[in-house]
């Protein structure tokens, strides 16, 4: 009798422990998620990107994403995935109630913050922490409130980049079917290489027929106008290959910076070692100088079709001129 009654009160035991555990996890995990409004591409026009000292701030300007105060033309590709990631911000999960900042890299000194929106509006402001282990989610804050959540997607990347990382790299801009001569000189204005486009010598087969209309004046009919085809030359009319050809425009028709030299101007470069002018639909130039170091990677150069002078890749230079 006596066994009977602590089987039961066992088994009353138990089943008040698994309720109070049910209830306990219940309420461990029943929160309701804050609320991000939608916003759209329209709506954002400003970006301010500040992580401990150092602020980015951008502004779109008909139709161009600008790096205020300079005004340096920003790299689109890079600065369309923001604008992805500020209007579709989902908070998925709460991590944290608060505090601990550090372990999710939302402390003053790691975070980033974000304030989007128009010129004279923010539309929406969130701290940036460090990417969450599985590698899909984001560590976030919101405005007014000390919570550390999952934010849907790994983006952090996104945003820690400096204002030279952002800024439009592409310094030289030329298509290969719009030039006609293209003039390489060195420091002391001679001539390195000089090649041009000209009419490729066609010869016109020798038939009967066209010997015996000759013969009887027949033809009196000018021939149809078509454009002659085109060849490549050196300056002492030798053709040049089109593997040659095709490896220097490779090089300069798309041309991209490594870097911006800051503090300085396009005047404070004189004497190039090289000056490239290319002539056609229009004529632009690229003046590439002495290297700083040696052992650099890179050459200080100018272009005609940008304001600043900036840091060439010295494989580029050496494709295009050395070789």
């Amino acid at each position: 009798m006596k066994s009977k009654k602590e089987y039961i009160i066992l088994g009353v035991i138990i089943a008040a422990l698994a309720v109070y555990l049910a209830v306990k996890k219940t309420d461990l995990t029943h929160y309701e998620l804050p609320t991000v409004a939608p916003i759209t591409d329209a709506d954002i026009t400003s970006i301010k990107i500040t992580k401990g000292p150092d602020v980015i701030d951008l502004k779109k300007k008909n139709d161009t994403w600008l790096i205020y105060p300079e005004k340096y033309p920003a790299d689109t590709a890079k600065i369309d995935p923001m604008v992805n990631v500020i209007k579709t911000l989902t908070v998925t999960a709460m991590v944290s109630e608060g505090g601990s900042y550090p372990r999710y890299e939302l402390d003053p000194e790691n975070k980033i913050n974000i304030q989007a929106g128009t010129d004279d509006k923010v539309l929406r402001t969130f701290d940036i922490g460090k990417a969450a282990p599985s590698n899909r989610h984001t560590f976030v804050q919101l405005p007014d409130d000390k919570r550390v959540y999952h934010a849907r997607d790994n983006f952090r990347s996104k945003f820690d980049q400096t204002m030279d990382d952002l800024r439009e790299k592409t310094v030289l801009s030329v298509e290969k079917e719009q030039v006609q001569q293209v003039e390489i000189k060195d420091k002391d204005g001679n001539p390195v290489l000089v090649m041009k486009q000209v009419p490729a010598k066609v010869e016109t087969p020798v038939t009967p027929e066209s010997e015996q209309a000759a013969e009887k004046g027949k033809e009196k009919t000018p021939p149809e106008s078509i454009a002659p085809e085109l060849a490549w030359q050196d300056g002492d009319g030798n053709p040049v290959k089109e593997s040659d050809v095709n490896n220097f425009f490779n090089n300069v028709s798309k041309l991209k910076c490594k870097s911006y030299i800051t503090g300085k101007t396009k005047a404070d470069f004189t004497n190039p070692m090289y000056t490239i002018t290319m002539t056609g639909a229009k004529t632009c130039t690229l003046s590439v100088f002495d290297k700083i170091n040696a052992d650099d990677e890179t050459y200080p150069a100018i272009s005609s079709e940008n304001e600043y002078p900036f840091m060439m890749p010295a494989f580029k230079m050496e494709n295009m001129v050395k070789k």
